[in-house]
């Protein structure tokens, strides 16, 4: 994979994917674990990175998968303007709940489609090998 366009596709999509695994398995521990501020926290960083790396590097994506990264984008600013106002209320110790409810709902479609880009992109990269 010589072309520098696809070399920073893939390092996109990799920090995308391993982020986004990161924030699956934070989600789970937030909700195995009496959804406390501590895993909130934890979960909070790896959504702010996926965000960061959207609004910084998106336009790397394939131009069918930047809606996708958008997708993310809009989930998280909502997401994390909510986390920020129950911080505030609530100002938790790391055992204390952390739950507040939101109606823009994780966009699931939108994580697979960039995961298995990666995935593909990976595969190229293999069998040019």
């Amino acid at each position: 994979m010589s072309d520098p366009l696809s070399s920073k596709q893939f390092e996109l999509t990799g920090q995308l994917y391993m982020n986004l695994k990161r924030s699956e398995t934070a989600y789970k521990e937030y909700l195995g674990n009496g959804k406390t501020f501590r895993y909130a926290r934890i979960l909070r960083v790896y959504n702010e990175k996926i965000r960061q790396l959207v609004m910084e590097k998106g336009y790397l994506l394939p131009h069918h998968l930047q809606q996708d990264g958008l997708d993310l984008v809009s989930h998280y600013d909502v997401w994390m303007q909510k986390w920020d106002e129950l911080k505030e209320q609530i100002n938790p110790s790391p055992d204390d709940e952390f739950v507040f409810p939101n109606s823009v709902t994780f966009p699931k479609e939108a994580a697979r489609h960039l995961e298995q880009e990666y995935e593909r992109i990976k595969q190229v990269m293999v069998h040019a090998e």
